[in-house]
């Protein structure tokens, strides 16, 4: 069932996943439908759009083509 409040978020892997749900149960969660699955819940009044961004940036760069990440990286302005 959609729930305006929660996004689901791919991951890496599922030690990624299980890292991210140990380091903050208050944030993050999973339900019996992602077991299995490299993702997460997030519930989204409790991340800021800094977190929020830099997890889709993640997930989109787990699986997006090598060269493709390495020119969004070149991209961004010095850290």
């Amino acid at each position: 069932m959609p729930n305006p409040s929660v996004v689901a978020v791919a991951v890496a892997n599922l030690n990624e996943k299980e890292l991210l749900l140990a380091a903050n149960p208050g944030k993050y969660f999973t339900e019996a439908h992602y077991n299995g699955y490299p993702a997460i819940l997030v519930r989204l009044a409790d991340v800021d759009v800094d977190e929020l961004r830099g997890l889709i940036v993640n997930a989109w760069g787990s699986t997006a083509p090598k060269a493709l990440v390495e020119q969004y990286k070149r991209a961004l302005p010095p850290a």
